[in-house]
């Protein structure tokens, strides 16, 4: 389990730190706005801890953001996600994750996502969904009508939502760049209140696909001056 697959798609595949603390320094490679770092599917308990620091120079010497050292508030019924947040983007090329877990004899991590948030100018409509997608099996013999449950391993978690309001700019710069960048294939984090604390964050988050494949993924121009997207969203295992 080397590290090299927190760059792994699958969330699942997943990196092994073998100790109860690490500090993982990542190199961007060029300086780029940061305001939202993520890990996913990990197997950090209540307990555990995490510090967030972005630099541009390697030894960290002197840091642009530092969140300090937080409760990580990271839950079985979310896959152990952790997602932190910037109050807004910090230009820097260099980010170290500081974790500590107890007595852990190991720290597992999917995949760790950073960059730079599309902050909605306005709000999600009224009749968001979320909810998971029930995997799960109740196969029934057909003549005794006796039924044989098999529950799946995880049902996923999913967001069904609309975006009302996008402005004419977001329709024609955010949202075409993520229908270019993102196609079918790729995964977007969907965060769905930046208001919510770290727990909440952490439970709610989805990170999966936001253009389904086959279909016409597009923004309605409803009026002069808005234009509008509904997205479903299912958690990426």
């Amino acid at each position: 389990m080397p590290l090299a697959n927190l760059q792994d798609a699958q969330p699942r595949r997943r990196a092994r730190l073998n100790a109860a603390s690490a500090t993982i320094d990542v190199d961007l490679l060029a300086a780029l706005p940061v305001d939202c770092v993520k890990l996913l599917s990990t197997t950090l308990s209540a307990k555990a801890t995490i510090r967030v620091r972005l630099a541009n120079v390697s030894s960290f010497a002197t840091v642009l953001a530092d969140t300090g050292t937080i409760n990580a508030e990271a839950q079985d019924e979310a896959q152990g996600n952790v997602v932190l947040v910037l109050p807004a983007p910090v230009t820097a090329r260099y980010l170290r994750i500081d974790l500590t877990d107890g007595a852990a004899a190991f720290m597992d991590i999917g995949l760790l996502v950073a960059g730079q948030l599309w902050r909605l100018l306005r709000g999600t409509a009224y009749g968001i969904r979320e909810g998971r997608v029930m995997l799960d099996r109740r196969d029934r013999n057909p003549f005794t009508g006796a039924e044989f449950p098999v529950p799946a391993i995880i049902n996923p978690r999913f967001a069904a939502f609309t975006l009302p309001a996008l402005s004419v700019a977001e329709a024609r710069n955010q949202h075409r760049d993520l229908l270019r960048r993102l196609g079918a294939a790729g995964d977007a984090l969907w965060i769905v209140e930046l208001g919510d604390s770290l727990a909440e964050r952490n439970r709610r988050a989805i990170w999966g696909a936001v253009n389904a494949p086959g279909e016409e993924a597009s923004a309605s121009r409803d009026s002069f001056s808005l234009a509008s997207r509904a997205v479903r969203m299912v958690e990426r295992l």
